[in-house]
């Protein structure tokens, strides 16, 4: 009797027997916190005319002050910095010709600093570009995104802003 009872108990299994009835609904748990949009604090500027002398030199520049550059941005976000020259938007820093664009966040913050130098030292006008434009974003925009981390410094101008959904 006792082995009977033994290969019965072997031989069973939980999926032999018929499924029971689903139970009922549990109660809805609590909302969430509204999270933060993902974009909400990416800062694009207009486009800003530039301002570089209007004589022949070997260097140039000009400030905007902007609260949003805060040492939050400078220590851990990412600035991005655009040039127009009315048909063509190129990304700053670039070298074009005999002369180069940059651009500088001083430690005092509140500020970028545009600069334009001639590579060699000879006096030139700097007319290449119209105007410029800046995107600020933040470091918590900079983190991964279903599984990738984006280089924005790869990207266009326009695949920046439609990544950000932010005007052209």
């Amino acid at each position: 009797m006792v082995i009977l009872l033994g290969f019965l108990l072997i031989g069973c299994s939980a999926k032999d027997g018929m499924d029971g009835a689903t139970g009922p609904q549990g109660p809805q748990g609590e909302q969430g916190e509204q999270g933060e949009d993902g974009n909400a604090n990416v800062i694009a500027s207009s486009w800003i005319p530039e301002e570089f002398v209007d004589i022949a030199v070997s260097a140039s520049n000009f400030t905007v002050t902007d609260e949003a550059f805060t040492s939050e941005i400078l220590n851990s976000g990412t600035v991005l910095v655009y040039g127009r020259d009315g048909e063509f938007v190129v990304p700053i820093p670039v070298v074009l010709n005999n002369q180069t664009y940059f651009f500088v966040l001083p430690e005092t913050l509140g500020e970028i600093l545009f600069v334009a130098r001639t590579v060699d030292d000879t006096a030139d006008f700097f007319d290449l570009f119209t105007d410029f434009r800046y995107v600020i974003i933040p470091a918590s925009n900079t983190s991964a995104r279903e599984g990738e981390r984006n280089d924005f410094n790869k990207m266009t101008y326009y695949e920046v802003m439609d990544h950000f959904d932010l005007a052209y």
